[in-house]
């Protein structure tokens, strides 16, 4: 899990506030950092489709907030995809991977490659053969395609930018959420 923590330091702000005003404050406090923790989830979510393919909902869906607390003061902006970490950090992506080319990439492109396409179901073809670290297709006489390279690592670069993206609503967003949260914490009396 991919976490981000933008703190703010209340204690110094409620030194010379008078009782009321301390209980309040870390009231809103905590509603501000949830507030700019919801931003920041938002613009991180409507920056995916800048960064990634998105062919299903759930890799926007999976980045949540984790909500402040008066006690806590702490809000976190996360993904619950693991395989995000390494979309944000860049490193190397190890295991058996099958990196789609020629047709089979246009394909991932624009959808989701179904499991009949798979290597392993592939294979299981006449026409489909492995060489070399890749599977081809043979279409005729002359023509084979190569549709996938199959690797033990790829390296990754970094493309996700969550943390500069919470990092940047939390420095435009933090003041003008707590301002306003202060003032409905101070009407509520």
């Amino acid at each position: 899990m991919l976490k981000l923590d933008v703190s703010a330091d209340v204690a110094k702000a409620t030194e010379h506030l008078s009782d009321l005003a301390k209980r309040h404050v870390p009231n809103a406090a905590a509603q501000a950092l949830t507030r700019t923790a919801f931003d920041a989830r938002d613009a991180v979510r409507e920056g995916l489709p800048k960064r990634f393919n998105l062919r299903r909902p759930w890799g926007s869906q999976g980045i949540g907030v984790t909500q402040a607390k008066p006690r806590t003061l702490m809000a976190e902006v996360w993904s619950r995809d693991r395989f995000m970490a390494l979309q944000e950090t860049g490193g190397t992506k190890t295991g058996k991977l099958a990196i789609p080319v020629g047709p089979m990439a246009q394909t991932a492109q624009t959808r989701v490659i179904p499991k009949s396409q798979w290597p392993g179901r592939l294979l299981a073809k006449k026409n489909v053969f492995y060489r070399a670290g890749a599977v081809f297709e043979r279409r005729d006489e002359k023509r084979i395609l190569a549709l996938y390279l199959l690797r033990r690592q790829q390296k990754v670069e970094p493309r996700f930018g969550m943390a500069d993206t919470v990092r940047s609503v939390a420095l435009r967003e933090y003041q003008r959420q707590m301002e306003r949260a202060l003032r409905e914490e101070l009407t509520k009396g």
